[in-house]
């Protein structure tokens, strides 16, 4: 849905029609991406649903099932055929507000009620966040356990009426602004958590990535080049990126802060800057190197100290193994 928001959200204002189709159970194959979506205005679509589906073959609104044929299914590399459940109705019918905390990339819940019959009526989907997730037990207990994983993820709960959610969480985005073994650590550590992993070698294509950064996102500085790291670590802070890290000694982090007084950079600024960057655990090899880093990051977006589980106070889970992270920053 963050891939689609931007588009979805234009054709809304210039006036046209939207339907949306989100998968939300398939049988016989599996998508490879939970609450898939694709949304279409006449001839004309924006997304996927990670399986043989053209908005030409789905009909109808409310919760549709499509068969996907073995042929279709082959020719798009799946092992076999199947039918897909998705949810379709017309973009408009959902919270405008979705839109923007989708393109501001978000986490988010559509929780919609499904009525019986045949085609099912949809009730009114109620748009929840993270500060407003705890009013999902009005709807039923799954819920808000469902968004509490912290990653996008569909469940049906079965009632009268029942209940469709789909829980979105956005892909963090890691870029590191340099190269070598650190670099590829990081790589490697960020895959492991399904992360998006980018490495930028120079300050052109390290300013431009830093633009595109949201809360959800980390900006990590590896180069000791004045020419590269000076101008990243100015377009990071003056970015959206939620975590902005930067390796190197106290001597190389005091040289950095000069640089970037001297451009104009404000002390507050430059305050939210992690650098050194890591959490220590006196970390020596690249690995160590970049598991202290990204460890440093889960801890910052969860907004934990990083210390010690048997030394925290009260329960592992301060809101409840149920609560959703409080990640981002994100208000309400």
């Amino acid at each position: 849905m963050y891939d689609i928001a931007a588009q979805v959200r234009k054709w809304l204002d210039d006036g046209r029609a939207v339907d949306l189709a989100t998968v939300i159970a398939t049988r016989g194959f599996s998508s490879r991406t939970p609450g898939a979506a694709i949304a279409w205005t006449g001839q004309e679509s924006v997304g996927r649903l990670d399986a043989p589906l053209a908005p030409s073959a789905i009909r109808g609104s409310g919760l549709v099932d499509v068969e996907i044929s073995e042929a279709d299914a082959l020719a798009a590399g799946l092992a076999c055929g199947g039918t897909a459940t998705l949810l379709v109705r017309p973009a408009a019918e959902y919270p405008r507000e979705l839109w923007d905390r989708l393109e501001n990339r978000e986490p988010v819940c559509l929780v919609t009620p499904v009525g019986s019959g045949a085609p099912a009526a949809l009730g009114t989907t109620t748009l929840l966040t993270p500060a407003s997730i705890r009013d999902a037990y009005g709807y039923a207990d799954p819920v808000p356990r469902l968004f509490g994983r912290g990653t996008t993820a569909v469940t049906v709960v079965e009632g009268d009426p029942r209940t469709v959610a789909v829980a979105y969480w956005p892909v963090p985005r890691l870029a590191v602004v340099g190269e070598g073994l650190i670099a590829e650590a990081l790589e490697g550590a960020g895959a492991l958590l399904g992360w998006s992993v980018q490495v930028v070698p120079d300050a052109d294509a390290a300013v431009a990535v830093a633009r595109d950064l949201h809360a959800s996102d980390a900006f990590v500085v590896l180069s000791h080049d004045r020419d590269v790291d000076g101008p990243a670590l100015a377009a990071a802070l003056d970015g959206g990126a939620g975590y902005v890290g930067a390796l190197g000694s106290r001597r190389t982090q005091a040289a950095r802060r000069d640089w970037l007084t001297d451009f104009g950079v404000s002390e507050a600024d430059q305050d939210r800057i992690h650098g050194p960057a890591g959490l220590d655990i006196d970390a020596h090899t690249p690995a160590e190197i970049a598991i202290s880093i990204v460890a440093e990051i889960v801890a910052g977006r969860s907004s934990a100290g990083g210390g010690a589980l048997r030394d925290r106070r009260g329960p592992v889970h301060v809101g409840g193994v149920h609560a959703p992270p409080p990640r981002y920053g994100v208000s309400g």
